[in-house]
């Protein structure tokens, strides 16, 4: 969330953004994957985020089954949403 990337579309992955650095909102083109059962950074925050930034519910993909992302749909998630 921290980096300049003015014309790069960001994917965020259950950002830390209330514990870690000063950005409060993302800009237009960002989309954000995070768990439900994620017991390290609450996916509320997520919810959050969008909501702070204006953005659509819709850039708010709900995948996993826990912080680490790693199970086969989020995988393939990360996949699509680097590739849109």
């Amino acid at each position: 969330m921290n980096v300049q990337a003015p014309n790069t579309p960001l994917v965020l992955l259950c950002p830390a953004w209330k514990r870690f650095g000063s950005v409060q909102r993302i800009k237009p083109g960002t989309i954000v994957l995070h768990s439900p059962q994620d017991d390290v950074v609450p996916y509320a925050d997520s919810v959050e985020l969008l909501k702070l930034s204006g953005l659509d519910p819709s850039c708010l993909w709900t995948v996993g089954t826990d912080h680490r992302l790693s199970d086969p749909e989020p995988l393939a998630a990360m996949l699509r949403a680097v590739e849109r």
